[in-house]
């Protein structure tokens, strides 16, 4: 069960309440200065995201309060049934589409910063600033290095080639990530390329689905397949680790960033939002200001191997993959597109 925070008679705020601002290195949070909490609900569920808020409370002395559950969906419920009397601050989410609905229920509140416009681009930011995104995950195909020689193929759209039939591997259609991949198409394609492709797709898997993005390049390691599509971030986690098992499967597996002559890769965003009942909104705000600043961005993409929104360097790891062009473009679509990408995966997906 999940911890409640404090009941919500204890921290209503003085409307005389002062702000005060808190530096780390060349940048400033406003907090406010009668109330040291900020209460986190979140779905991502990483050390780095720890290690940053014991170092939010360190620089700030605003401790952080964080429920933390595996799926949005509960989260977004849970914000629904509290109301106006929820103590939850910020909504942290994977996944754009999350956000997309959280907004789309009321949860979320606009923020104006000039800290946070700043740091990231508009085309990761929800357009009346309600989300903010706060670092990108690259879907990526790899390939078995052993079995395929010299790739040919290019884009997602070539997976649905009847040539590579028995070939590609992937986690189930019912995942949030291949259903924003297919709300992305929406947008690129429109309906009747996108249904061709889902359908063509759906013949030349290897194996029915099962498991996650790791499962997948494991399998295609061992040879059940030649490709298979997969979050960039877990092969940098196998490229990262010191197990002799895992350094041979990374030596067996190719990188193609797809679509580099087009549209760019496909990318989503985890990312965050001050609550529509925020009791300590200064404090949500500075939070978000913290995790977008670019000593945490790079925290974020050497900690979870994910690729910061912030124009910064990036991790060597993921240098190493190469430095491709992103379909940053259609993030902003991606919520509102995602109903229909569900409605075609469920008629012709791979399930």
């Amino acid at each position: 069960m999940m911890q409640l925070f404090p009941s919500s008679k204890t921290r209503v705020l003085s409307f005389c309440a002062t702000l005060s601002f808190l530096t780390l290195g060349t940048s400033s949070f406003a907090v406010e200065s009668t109330t040291k909490v900020v209460n986190v609900y979140s779905s991502r569920h990483y050390e780095v995201d720890k290690e940053l808020q014991k170092q939010f409370t360190e620089v700030t002395g605003i401790k952080v309060n964080e429920v933390q559950v595996k799926e949005a969906s509960q989260l977004i419920e849970r914000l629904k049934s509290e109301g106006t009397r929820s103590p939850a601050d910020v909504f942290l989410t994977v996944d754009v589409g999350n956000l997309w609905r959280a907004k789309e229920a009321g949860l979320l509140q606009s923020v104006s910063s000039e800290k946070l416009s700043e740091a990231v681009p508009k085309e990761l930011r929800d357009t009346d600033n309600q989300w903010f995104g706060l670092t990108m995950r690259a879907r990526v195909i790899v390939y078995n290095k052993t079995t395929v020689k010299m790739p040919l193929i290019t884009s997602y759209e070539d997976l649905a080639q009847p040539s590579l039939k028995g070939k590609v591997l992937i986690r189930t259609s019912n995942h949030v990530y291949n259903q924003s991949l297919v709300a992305s198409f929406l947008s690129a394609n429109g309906s009747t390329q996108v249904e061709s492709w889902v359908k063509g797709f759906s013949a030349n898997l290897a194996r029915p689905p099962e498991g996650n993005d790791t499962d997948q390049i494991k399998a295609l390691a061992a040879g059940l397949g030649e490709y298979a599509v997969v979050n960039s971030y877990y092969l940098a986690k196998l490229m990262r680790s010191a197990d002799a098992a895992d350094k041979k499967i990374v030596e067996k597996i190719g990188i193609i960033f797809p679509n580099q002559n087009g549209r760019g890769t496909h990318v989503n965003v985890s990312g965050g939002g001050v609550t529509r009942s925020a009791p300590n909104r200064s404090n949500a705000i500075a939070f978000l200001e913290f995790l977008t600043s670019a000593k945490s961005q790079a925290q974020l993409a050497s900690g979870n191997n994910e690729y910061p929104v912030r124009a910064i360097q990036i991790d060597s790891t993921l240098a190493a993959m190469g430095t491709p062009k992103f379909d940053r473009s259609a993030v902003l679509t991606i919520g509102e597109k995602t109903t229909e990408a569900v409605m075609v995966l469920d008629k012709l997906g791979w399930r």
